[in-house]
């Protein structure tokens, strides 16, 4: 069985060319967006191409065909949120965190790699003389909320974000549209500037199309909403961002809102997303990190302003969602 072992962040295509397949590879550069490994590794043959897209997205497209049983071990660093489509044989993914799920066989997922851990991923006997197609898309959280125009993220990507395990995910069927833009995209054959153009168009529709079947899928499962009830939600919202700094407690702004608190939990959730006060944290902390790109008051005022006491427990909790000390912004 071939172990192959990569550095970092899987779409480094150097790192991968020469820490993992050496001699075995070839790296070419079509385009200016564009980069490309091919490989033929004891008969193990593929290709990896990545592109970086004007909307914010990274896409990288892989096909391989495995002749024998093959692993990779992949020292995995935090990521932003990672949309990934697979047809062809299954793999198996194991993390150090002991958590086993299973990629490909027509599946899709949504996930995010929290903190550095090892992944160990196989193909089996019965993967051998198949071929192998992946498209992996790659953004930040807060672009995407930008791209669907919307302030808060669709509730299954939200509860991923929110998720405080090491790669929380979601994963669902594969749809006909998700075939064909699959196909569409491994196959594109458009040359020179309109190549960027196109996989851009396809890379946006793809990404639409995850999300769509994503929250098809939980409005199916989630409790039915009346409008009645969705207004009264709202105005819970409106309350609990109004009082950002001194909360209601949940029985308060149940009765606020008009609502008993079990309907106020569970729609709440299904509604925007996140529980209650998961849903305050993460507004208090996104409007944390808009006073500190304006760079108008420093971090202790910053912390006091959206509801933390503590500079300490808000610099923990900015570094948790965001990834970064808020020192390096304000």
């Amino acid at each position: 069985m071939e172990i192959m072992r990569m550095d970092g962040s899987e779409r480094d295509l150097e790192e991968f060319a020469a820490g993992v397949l050496r001699s075995a590879a070839a790296i070419e550069a079509p385009t200016p967006f564009e980069r490309r490994i091919r490989w033929d590794l004891r008969g193990n043959t593929g290709s990896i191409s990545a592109f970086t897209l004007r909307s914010g997205i990274s896409l990288a497209a892989v096909r391989c065909r495995w002749e024998q049983a093959a692993a990779m071990v992949v020292e995995h660093a935090p990521m932003v949120l990672e949309f990934v489509l697979s047809r062809g044989p299954v793999m198996r993914v194991r993390s150090s965190d002991g958590d086993d799920h299973l990629l490909g066989g027509g599946t899709f997922h949504v996930g995010q790699v929290k903190r550095p851990m090892r992944l160990v991923c196989e193909w089996d006997e019965s993967a051998r003389g198949q071929d192998q197609d992946n498209i992996c898309l790659t953004i930040d959280a807060r672009r995407l909320c930008e791209l669907l125009g919307a302030k808060v993220l669709p509730a299954p990507i939200e509860r991923i974000v929110a998720h405080t395990g090491g790669y929380p995910r979601a994963a669902q069927a594969m749809s006909t549209p998700l075939y064909r833009l699959l196909d569409e995209i491994l196959g594109c054959d458009a040359r020179g500037v309109s190549r960027q153009l196109h996989l851009e168009a396809k890379g946006l529709e793809l990404m639409a199309a995850m999300v769509d079947l994503l929250e098809e899928s939980e409005r199916a499962a989630s409790p039915v909403l009346s409008q009645h009830d969705i207004a009264r939600l709202e105005r819970a919202r409106s309350i609990l961002l109004a009082r950002m700094v001194d909360p209601p407690t949940l029985p308060e702004l149940a009765r606020h809102a008009g609502l008993n608190e079990v309907k106020l939990k569970e729609g709440f959730r299904a509604l925007f997303g996140a529980p209650v006060f998961t849903y305050l944290r993460h507004h208090r902390l996104d409007e944390a990190q808009r006073l500190l790109r304006q760079r108008a008051c420093n971090v202790t005022e910053v912390a006091q302003r959206v509801g933390y006491e503590n500079p300490s427990k808000f610099a923990a909790a900015f570094r948790k969602r965001f990834g970064v000390s808020p020192s390096t912004l304000g």
